[in-house]
């Protein structure tokens, strides 16, 4: 049967409207009254189209079926309620009643902790127009042509991101969402006039306001807010917590998929903060048109102010990203020092090895931004004789760089003074690692195997760095964990010997474990790798780009970890 739908707007007079707020009588039987009307009313929400409420009209029977779902900003619709009463399509209604939609906050902890459980199934829709894909495109070019990297969100109209816990799907929609580019070496062009024909890694923001000249924007596309309350409601929008998430695609090739993931989860279980990571299937707006399937993604929590004051500490302290720019890398050293601290400034190129996150904003007299802790800190690893437990949190590195070792990263702070976050807390001024951008570990060489062997030989106490062949420069791995460090009883060395230790008796590692826990993200998403563009449409369990499988990597490094134990002198 073809339903009828009456917009409410159309409905004339007192008689009408009190006909749509009567309560629902529900038929004893199949014989429904004819010309019974159901009104669903979107309450705080809209259906896509803009409109507030659909009436229908029932059938011989009593019967309704709306196949429309309406949305609410930051929200997941749960279903049309009477009261107490929940629309069955199955039922049939005798008297003419309103059943009004029913939302949840997208922004809860429980919505967090459903995003990132193992066990949940989580898609992501972005709605974005052609010609804002194409910019995104442009900006990149833009950018790259100036040694740069464009910071511009784009509008995406909407984003949906569908999080399935087993029980029920929940479909969590964002209006107006920033996206840009995310990454380094991963930055490439991706959308052409027939749409897109690669995958890059791009960074969803849920509080961007899009009026900001300082983001980048020119005037003509500058959003004007006429709702001022609305406008603030942007800036506070988040995601489970999150105003940020990064989204990346599996640009190493890596045949479980799950490795990376796998490097978060050892160093949470094992006591260090790092940020949670999940598998997501990712779909696009193209051409204005149809959906894409790009394939199978990652979401990775960001590490900010929130991350911070969910992990750590709610009074956030001095957040620094320490990567290996242009200007050097970020060895610990004081060599270049003075140009390696600042404020990325993407917009004007400047980037920094040293790049201050938080409590950064300028000093109100000076005009100056606070480096102290980053500087105190370099300058006090460096001393002869120093006594890093008064700086660093030493428990926290001999634990963090156990786990190192074992995932053998070529592109860490141990072996190429890239990709960590250094937080200073704001508790004690101690400093502390978390880790991050793990996707070269645990045997993936697919483009870059800096030793030959995916750091599979390497030695727990070497002073060798896997990047370069060359020698250890950082003072914190020279003075506390490589050979000639101290080896007393409490020393640092013989803690992380100790970590070692339980990590080599542990069942964590074993190849049972990992292929468990793979398996159980390949029972849920290997059929979105299939027809998706020509970088993701990597099958699980395919080793088309010869990375070292898990079981050699483990077995070897392993090996390697027993036999020298105990060479620390």
């Amino acid at each position: 049967m073809k339903r009828k739908i009456i917009k409410i707007g159309v409905l004339m007079g007192i008689a009408a409207i009190s006909l749509c707020v009567a309560a629902c009588t529900q038929a004893d039987d199949d014989s429904g009254s004819v010309g019974t009307r159901i009104t669903f009313s979107t309450g705080d929400g809209a259906f896509l189209n803009g409109e507030k409420s659909i009436t229908l009209v029932a059938d011989d029977n009593g019967k309704v079926s709306v196949d429309e779902s309406p949305v609410c900003d930051g929200h997941a619709f749960v279903g049309w309620f009477n009261g107490n009463k929940q629309y069955d399509e199955n039922a049939s209604y005798s008297s003419s009643c309103t059943f009004t939609a029913q939302y949840v906050s997208g922004n809860t902890d429980e919505v967090y902790a459903a995003l990132f459980d193992e066990h949940s199934t989580v898609s992501i829709d972005i709605n974005m127009s052609d010609a804002e894909w194409k910019k995104l495109d442009n900006d990149y070019s833009e950018f790259n042509a100036k040694n740069s990297k464009s910071p511009i969100y784009r509008m995406a109209d909407y984003v949906t991101i569908g999080i399935d816990d087993g029980n029920a799907k929940l479909n969590y929609y964002y209006e107006e969402v920033g996206v840009r580019m995310k990454g380094n070496t991963s930055r490439h062009n991706f959308y052409g006039d027939d749409g897109f024909y690669n995958n890059v890694h791009m960074k969803l923001s849920f509080k961007q306001t899009f009026d900001d000249k300082d983001d980048g924007y020119k005037e003509s596309e500058l959003k004007k807010w006429d709702d001022e309350e609305a406008r603030t409601a942007r800036k506070n929008r988040m995601l489970g917590g999150m105003e940020k998430i990064d989204i990346k695609y599996n640009s190493t090739g890596d045949e479980t998929y799950v490795r990376e993931m796998y490097a978060m989860k050892l160093f949470r279980e094992n006591g260090v903060i790092a940020p949670k990571v999940t598998l997501c299937s990712v779909t696009a707006l193209e051409k204005d048109t149809a959906k894409r399937n790009l394939g199978l993604y990652r979401i990775h929590e960001c590490i900010d102010e929130a991350f911070i004051a969910r992990n750590v500490e709610e009074q956030v302290g001095d957040l620094w990203k320490c990567t290996y720019t242009k200007t050097g890398a970020a060895d610990m050293t004081n060599n270049g020092l003075d140009s390696k601290i600042g404020v990325e400034d993407e917009l004007k190129g400047k980037f920094y090895s040293y790049d201050k996150k938080t409590n950064k904003k300028k000093d109100k007299v000076t005009g100056l931004r606070d480096f102290s802790s980053m500087r105190n800190f370099i300058s006090a690893v460096n001393t002869d004789g120093a006594d890093f437990s008064k700086y660093l949190d030493t428990e926290q590195f001999a634990k963090f760089e156990a786990l190192n070792y074992l995932l053998g990263n070529p592109d860490c702070i141990r072996n190429n003074y890239n990709n960590y976050y250094l937080y200073f807390r704001k508790s004690d001024g101690k400093a502390i690692i978390i880790p991050y951008d793990y996707d070269r570990c645990l045997g993936l060489t697919y483009q870059w195997n800096p030793t030959g062997s995916a750091s599979m030989y390497l030695e727990p106490y070497t002073r060798r760095i896997a990047a370069t062949d060359g020698s250890q420069a950082n003072p914190i791995y020279k003075g506390l964990i490589c050979k000639g460090a101290p080896t007393d009883s409490g020393s640092t060395l013989m803690k992380y010997r100790s970590n070692l230790l339980t990590l080599l008796g542990s069942t964590q590692l074993s190849v049972a474990t990992f292929n468990a826990y793979k398996d159980n993200y390949k029972s849920r998403y290997s059929q979105y790798v299939v027809q998706a563009i020509n970088s993701n449409a990597l099958a699980f369990d395919n080793n088309k780009y010869g990375n070292v499988p898990y079981s050699t990597y483990m077995q070897t490094k392993l090996d390697t970890l027993k036999k020298n134990i105990d060479n620390y002198r």
